[in-house]
């Protein structure tokens, strides 16, 4: 879609046969559960790439600690020499609120042929009925509905009416857990203790050097 300025990444284009995963989230900051969980779902559904998309504000999270600017970046440094990772601003450079509808159809139209995943908590399921356009969503991607290990796992019964004959379904998919969290994370650094246990390093340096959250 021309009138969305963003791009979906620095590499090839999305060819027939492709298979992208959409991890969405605010990633404030992103860690290392989140990359656990990507590469856990590219393994596991054989995905070509994951693209990562800091959202600009959520309508059901709508404060963040980090500027946009500054989670793309943690991001980048997260994800850096990792061949199936990228990192788009679509919603960054969007005007907020931030849809994933709009996504979506941002990326099935800059990258035609390819096969889409949504990646999302299983907990989101509860909220699913209630996003923007659930039914086109459906029409667009897969979803990948993730949930850590003894999770209970359940598609809701206000999903399961949205399914009807939809080109795509929910796929339910437990996977491997860095204990960890965006929140726990903040508080670490605002109580200055270390970080590096639950952010790659290089997100460790630049969370100390710009004096996000707080000096660590």
């Amino acid at each position: 879609m021309g009138d969305i300025p963003a791009r979906a990444g620095d590499r090839d284009p999305g060819l027939p046969g492709r298979r992208y995963g959409i991890y969405g989230g605010s990633f404030d900051p992103v860690h290392r559960g989140h990359l656990v969980v990507a590469d856990d779902v590219r393994v596991s559904f054989t995905l070509d790439r994951v693209v990562f998309v800091p959202a600009n504000r959520s309508p059901f999270k709508p404060e963040a600690g980090a500027s946009g600017s500054q989670r793309i970046e943690m991001v980048r440094l997260a994800i850096d020499g990792l061949p199936w990772a990228e990192v788009s601003s679509v919603e960054i450079d969007r005007p907020a609120p931030s849809y994933t509808i709009d996504t979506l159809r941002y990326f099935s139209a800059c990258l035609p042929g390819t096969e889409l995943f949504l990646i999302i908590g299983a907990d989101a399921l509860t909220e699913f009925a209630g996003w923007r356009d659930p039914e086109g969503i459906l029409e667009l991607a897969t979803l990948i509905a993730v949930a850590r290990p003894g999770s209970t796992l359940d598609v809701p019964a206000s999903v399961i009416d949205l399914l009807g004959k939809r080109q795509h379904g929910i796929v339910l998919h437990q996977t491997a857990s860095h204990d960890t969290s965006s929140r726990a994370v903040r508080a670490r650094v605002r109580d200055r203790v270390p970080v590096s246990d639950h952010v790659p390093d290089a997100v460790a340096r630049y969370i100390e050097l710009s004096g996000i959250y707080g000096k660590s």
